[in-house]
């Protein structure tokens, strides 16, 4: 039997050679006037198709009046109509050869019997035909290296790709793990909002991202399972060749009920499901912050290989701040060999007692090269697996962290460095700067400890794998 082709079963959804948008139109009051802009403005380099009955041109593009009228061989369709009219178009594009779709309508089963009976239809349609759709209830795809924005915000397509891909069963919260990736420069290989999953579910897409060469981490927001069995199964086949992090919520009583009413799922105990990532080899993080800082951690391939840390800094506060996240997290400070300490004693300011953590006061906001030679020590130490820096950027002064050194040092005791800068200004460049240097570096002690935290138990799930 042929073996399957994952990577082309998917590429009409993330690398279609042509898009329909049906329902598009010149009212920038309508969502489709939104979808077919959000189209346009990635860049797309395939054919552009603009459905309307009425209009013959929209937004320059020439139009056509229905589904039938298309060209043959369309392979993505668009639908921004209503939910009963996008389960008609559907099934028209079914019948012509459709491979995949993209519905932003709700009203579906989120909605009670009616809207349940109305989504298997359209699932139906579509699985006699082969077509992929993501959604109804969603906000749509992303995939940046192949310019294609499949949502109805244009904004999107500035969007900077990269290796980390998001799935989200929420479309609000998909936006919120965005912005989060934004703001800690980490770029985007593949998103995708499942939201009430026709006929896509996480599983599916899991074994896509699991083959997929553009991505090297893996974050989803769950609200709730439908296909158990499945999730463990292509989860645990993408966990065992990349990282993939979950950030799920839906477990009170409240919050359960408006996942029931916002994509149809439900969710069960936190127990449960905490359970079943952990055997699926899946690290699960509590907020979509903690998601994005540590995806980022991550994809820079910055994984300790065990418990031990070493911290230092010029600056006590933040610092206490991070060494308890990490404590509590398990990760712990190993003391210094005498002889370490006293090769360190040499070169510490009159007061600052070598240790670790280690505070060098003022005097290594001054002469940054204090952190470079103390983490140099450090790392020679058999169970320090780590070392994590904390400094407070000199903004205007002109003082820099000395992140090439930094990351060189790292290399060569081959264990990563981490970097908490404190700046209000210079944090963009600064990052960017780091993340070429391959350093992940955070602006506040409670996203570099988590993000330590979460990298030394992605290692501890990996090894417990291994030993199975």
């Amino acid at each position: 039997m042929r073996e399957r082709d994952v990577l082309e079963e998917f590429r009409p959804l993330f690398r279609p050679r042509s898009v329909a948008v049906v329902g598009a139109t010149n009212n920038p009051f309508k969502l489709g006037y939104h979808a077919l802009a959000a189209v346009r403005s990635a860049g797309f380099e395939g054919e552009v198709y603009p459905v309307h009955p009425r209009e013959e041109e929209v937004q320059g593009l020439k139009a056509y009046p229905s589904v039938e009228a298309l060209p043959e061989g369309v392979e993505l369709y668009i639908f921004a109509v209503p939910g009963p009219a996008a389960v008609e178009e559907a099934g028209k594009a079914a019948r012509r050869g459709a491979r995949a779709g993209v519905i932003f309508a709700g009203g579906f089963r989120e909605m009670g019997a009616e809207g349940e009976r109305l989504q298997r239809e359209l699932a139906r349609r579509a699985d006699e035909a082969g077509m992929k759709v993501v959604g109804p209830n969603c906000i749509g795809v992303l995939n940046p290296s192949g310019k294609l924005n499949a949502t109805f915000a244009f904004p999107l397509s500035w969007f900077p790709p990269g290796d980390v891909a998001v799935v989200s069963q929420s479309g609000g919260m998909g936006n919120v793990i965005l912005n989060h990736m934004l703001d800690e420069r980490v770029g985007l290989s593949k998103f995708v909002s499942l939201g009430n999953r026709a006929n896509l579910d996480f599983h599916h897409v899991l074994e896509y991202l699991a083959e997929d060469p553009e991505t090297a981490v893996i974050c989803l927001f769950v609200e709730g399972l439908d296909h158990g069995r499945e999730f463990l199964e292509k989860a645990s086949l993408a966990a065992s060749r990349k990282p993939v992090l979950v950030y799920s919520r839906g477990y009170s009583g409240k919050a359960s009920r408006a996942a029931l009413s916002h994509t149809g799922a439900s969710a069960s105990s936190e127990e449960i499901y905490r359970g079943a990532f952990r055997q699926a080899g899946v690290l699960a993080v509590d907020s979509a912050e903690e998601l994005v800082c540590a995806a980022k951690a991550l994809s820079l391939g910055a994984v300790p290989r065990g418990e031990g840390l070493f911290l230092c800094t010029h600056t006590a506060g933040p610092a206490i701040a991070l060494a308890e996240i990490c404590e509590r997290g398990g990760l712990r400070f190993p003391d210094l060999r005498a002889e370490l300490a006293s090769a360190m004693e040499e070169f510490l300011p009159p007061g600052a007692a070598p240790g670790n953590p280690l505070d060098a006061f003022a005097f290594a906001w001054t002469d940054p090269s204090i952190y470079l030679r103390a983490v140099d020590l450090a790392l020679s130490q058999e169970d320090v697996h780590a070392a994590v820096a904390v400094f407070a950027s000199g903004a205007a002064s002109g003082i820099r962290f000395p992140f090439r050194e930094y990351a060189r040092l790292g290399k060569e005791h081959g264990k990563p460095v981490y970097l908490c800068v404190l700046t209000p200004f210079l944090t963009p460049g600064e990052l960017d700067q780091a993340r070429e240097e391959g350093i992940p570096t955070y602006n506040t002690p409670e996203k570099a400890g988590k993000a330590l935290v979460r990298a030394a138990e992605y290692h501890r799930l990996s090894r417990d794998r291994a030993s199975r």
